[in-house]
């Protein structure tokens, strides 16, 4: 797919009369991309031809009691031949912004039998240029430091209040789960099991037009009621499910317990585009249903939104 796009816009620049400088390094930067590109796709395929399975979600299981194990929090540098990383994380436009993690910091600890296991990225955004956007790099990756600072702090409390008797597994890792022309959008799972388990899922977005981190209205036009629209598309998809399946429940039209009812989305709600170009709206795990439904995700029919999103962001 990004070699169709590479040539389209050749044959696009071919037409526009540009001075001879310009022209050679438009060219070359095309030409390198194209090269990168094709060489990554090769070496993700690995030595079998395969992609590595995803992470499955951790299984809690209780451990015997032992001594306490000192935190560690390693810092790695990520290598550019590392096929996985190259391939997920640094798929470069040839023109805008692109986006790359540069390393990760890894938390893990052990106290008895409770333990976190903690991973979080740190990115780095640059122009066509090659040059960092610092004010972007550095709210984002702010924003992921609190986010993991939090959530750290949080486990460490836990153990001391429990005086390292207690039982909990805290884990975070991250994934990209759009890499278009427009967005970059990488996504934390956080999952915490103590009596029960609990999952919560946050995504971070820049958009390379811009070179800026958004949320969700950054995608819409100034004054769209986005919320609205949004929002009465999911409580259909609601109810169709409940009716498609008896097991479903979702908290829609409760007349026992109208305060559950689902009302409306946040205007900075979780979201991303799928590969498809589809905007998809994430809610935790007892945001909008019981426990055992786990957290929900609900494509939104591009229609829905077609007249007041920017142009460029999604797809029909």
């Amino acid at each position: 797919m990004r070699d169709k796009r590479l040539e389209h816009m050749r044959e696009d620049y071919t037409q526009i009369e540009i001075p001879k400088e310009l022209r050679g390094k438009v060219e070359g930067a095309m030409a390198r991309a194209k090269k990168e590109q094709n060489v990554t796709a090769y070496e993700r395929s690995g030595r079998d031809g395969e992609r590595r399975p995803k992470r499955k979600a951790a299984v809690w299981i209780t451990r015997a009691a032992g001594a306490v194990v000192a935190a560690m929090l390693v810092v790695t540098v990520l290598a550019n031949t590392n096929a996985d990383v190259a391939y997920a994380m640094e798929k470069i436009p040839v023109l805008g912004a692109f986006v790359k993690v540069v390393t990760f910091r890894s938390y893990e600890r052990k106290d008895n039998n409770m333990e976190a296991d903690i991973k979080a990225p740190e990115i780095r955004v640059e122009n066509s240029e090659g040059e960092v956007l610092e004010e972007t790099t550095e709210d984002l990756n702010r924003k992921i430091q609190e986010y993991t600072d939090e959530l750290i702090a949080m486990y460490e409390a836990d153990v001391e209040a429990a005086g390292g008797e207690g039982h909990e597994s805290v884990e975070l890792d991250y994934s990209v789960v759009t890499d278009n022309d427009k967005l970059f959008s990488i996504r934390f799972n956080q999952l915490i099991i103590m009596a029960s388990g609990s999952e919560s899922i946050r995504i971070y977005h820049v958009d390379k037009a811009t070179g800026k981190v958004i949320t969700l209205e950054g995608l819409f036009r100034d004054g769209a009621d986005y919320v609205k629209a949004i929002s009465e598309n999911i409580k259909e998809q609601m109810k169709a499910r409940m009716a498609e399946d008896e097991n479903k429940i979702y908290w829609v039209d409760n007349v026992d317990m109208p305060e559950l009812n689902f009302q409306q989305i946040k205007e900075d709600a979780t979201f991303y585009v799928n590969e498809t170009g589809r905007l998809v709206i994430v809610f935790d795990e007892y945001e909008v249903a019981p426990g055992y439904m786990g957290y929900q995700e609900f494509e939104i029919p591009t229609e829905v939104v077609e007249d007041i999103v920017k142009e460029g962001y999604l797809e029909a």
